[in-house]
């Protein structure tokens, strides 16, 4: 935003302004259907505040690229009958990828969101070049079948520290990797714009894209699995911060007092990460020399304790400081242990008796590898429905057939 000392904040617009307002105006009219489809065009006039003949002639231009279609008619008292528009049907889809230390597995996803095609590639290892080889058979083979289909892109979902803007990853411990330029390198591969985000903004942008109640909400998301995420929602949407660092929280230190020290796959000690992620607590198993298969029973439930107790004191102190009306806690499916998940939630709401404001509505959820994948389609979806004003595009060309 431009500034002066005479009035308020201007909008700067890029050169090419003209396609700007178009790809605005495209975006506010599927936004519109996004919400309240079947919808007629006269409410998507009134929503918008577009011309009705700005608005027809848009919504020409996105049946004919299917991104809309036509539906039942509208019986209004006068005039001819009114042909509703809708979200399209299959033939514009997005791909959405969950990568992890042992494969990639592929949704494809229509506009309302709904999984149309799955596909998986083990991974040989979690070199970059590997991973990429395996996200594009996964695609490939969820793609199967579906050659006359346009797809909008990939969504790759990556556990760690991801700089959504730049497409990098700067940290995972899942997969080994410091500072790799993943988008561009797997955008080469797949000839196709790809996008790459973290487990908690992908989960997160799931719960945001196509359930209206969240609309305009302040939110806490926590992702806790192989390693732990956290999403910032303000006003509804995803809140990234400076160099896309928001939600870092598994690297926030842990000070217990008792003198042992605990190595990070970061190069750090006492992270969050070393007590109340999967890799965490596995290691902390390791180092008492007790199998993982004894979660569940002492001496491992100790460390499963220890770890509920941290993980429910740093979410509860991050909440204060943001105040959310919601809080979620994501547990992937290995992470779903009762001396985990209810521990975590009671640590949480002790942290605010006695406290002068009451605890934000706590939900507690079981998160399926299938929603990580479907919420990385999504970051490409919510691309349509928001126009793009930074003038930065995803890299990849326009479709993939």
């Amino acid at each position: 935003m431009a500034t002066d000392s005479t009035g308020p904040a201007t909008l700067k617009l890029r050169p090419g302004s003209k396609a700007l307002i178009r790809e605005i105006n495209e975006a506010l009219v599927l936004n519109v259907v996004r919400a309240r489809g079947p919808v007629a065009r006269s409410t998507i006039a009134a929503q918008t505040g577009l011309s009705p003949a700005t608005i027809t002639g848009i919504s020409a231009k996105l049946v004919e690229a299917g991104l809309l279609v036509e539906t039942q008619t509208q019986r209004d008292t006068g005039g001819r009958p009114a042909r509703l528009l809708d979200l399209g049907d299959d033939r514009v889809l997005a791909a959405g990828v969950r990568l992890s230390s042992s494969e990639a597995s592929a949704v494809l996803v229509n506009l309302r969101g709904e999984v149309v095609a799955t596909g998986q590639a083990p991974l040989a290892s979690t070199s970059p070049d590997l991973a990429a080889e395996a996200i594009v058979q996964a695609v490939d083979a969820a793609a199967a079948g579906r050659a006359s289909a346009t797809l909008l892109g990939v969504g790759v979902a990556i556990s760690g520290v991801v700089d959504h803007a730049e497409g990098i990853v700067r940290h995972s411990g899942a997969l080994g990797w410091e500072t790799v330029p993943f988008q561009a390198q797997l955008a080469e591969m797949l000839d196709a714009p790809v996008v790459i985000d973290s487990y908690a903004n992908s989960l997160t942008l799931g719960l945001l894209l196509f359930d209206r109640s969240l609309d305009g909400r302040d939110l806490l998301v926590f992702s806790v699995a192989t390693s732990l995420g956290a999403s910032v929602v303000v006003g509804g949407h995803i809140h990234r911060g400076f160099n896309g660092s928001a939600g870092g929280f598994a690297h926030s230190r842990v000070d217990v007092g008792d003198g042992m020290a605990r190595p990070c796959h970061c190069g750090a000690t006492d992270c969050l990460e070393c007590w109340g992620s999967r890799w965490g607590i596995e290691q902390e198993l390791k180092r008492r020399k007790v199998s993982i298969a004894e979660l569940g029973r002492e001496p491992a439930d100790e460390v499963l304790a220890a770890g509920a107790l941290q993980l429910g004191k740093a979410m509860a102190n991050a909440a204060k400081i943001f105040g959310p009306e919601q809080v979620v806690l994501a547990f992937a499916p290995e992470m779903n242990l009762p001396g985990l998940t209810t521990r975590t939630e009671g640590a949480f709401r002790r942290q605010y008796d006695p406290h002068y404001t009451a605890a934000p509505h706590i939900e507690v959820t079981v998160a399926a590898p299938s929603a990580l994948a479907s919420g990385a389609a999504y970051v490409l979806l919510a691309q349509l429905f928001t126009a793009n004003l930074s003038g930065q595009h995803s890299n990849g060309a326009a479709s993939r057939r």
